[in-house]
């Protein structure tokens, strides 16, 4: 953890201020607290919605990830084997939440890596969903520090 950390901020100049493993330990969320000077830690899978994990003596913020809608499952057996595949997930998992968000704020994760999204075919996909979600009123998109942030600010631990 401390090596990606000065890793970030040489390349940066900058130390990060989420973390995400992807390959979490029973010792992660633990080590996240102990450094400090994270606003978020991502290693969670378990919800639409960024919660408080109070296990390690603060409250400390997840934004949680997601497995399902995120492009490395063109990598992946099972997983997209075209564009309009995942233009489909995602706009289906969009619509679902969206409907949801009706009745209660609901938010919806996508991991994306350049080195799959970022090809033709695929990046046709995920610019076609960008068009979607974007005439649809009340939508947001924006970066997980900024869900953080935002978190924090209207819904602060108690």
């Amino acid at each position: 953890m401390q090596r990606g950390i000065e890793v970030h901020r040489k390349l940066t100049g900058e130390r990060p201020l989420g973390w995400y493993t992807g390959r979490t330990s029973p010792n992660t969320r633990r080590l996240v607290v102990e450094n400090g000077g994270f606003i978020y830690d991502a290693d969670d899978y378990n919800d639409e919605l960024p919660w408080y994990d109070t296990r390690y003596g603060q409250p400390q913020l997840v934004v949680p990830y997601t497995l399902d809608a995120n492009d490395m499952r063109f990598a992946t057996p099972q997983g997209f084997n075209s564009g309009e595949q995942f233009y489909q997930y995602l706009k289906d998992s969009f619509d679902v939440l969206y409907e949801e968000g009706r009745r209660a704020p609901r938010m919806m994760s996508v991991g994306l890596h350049c080195r799959l999204v970022g090809r033709p075919g695929r990046l046709a996909s995920l610019e076609r969903f960008l068009k979607y979600v974007t005439r649809k009123p009340k939508v947001w998109i924006t970066r997980r520090i900024e869900i953080a942030r935002h978190w924090l600010k209207r819904h602060p631990y108690v």
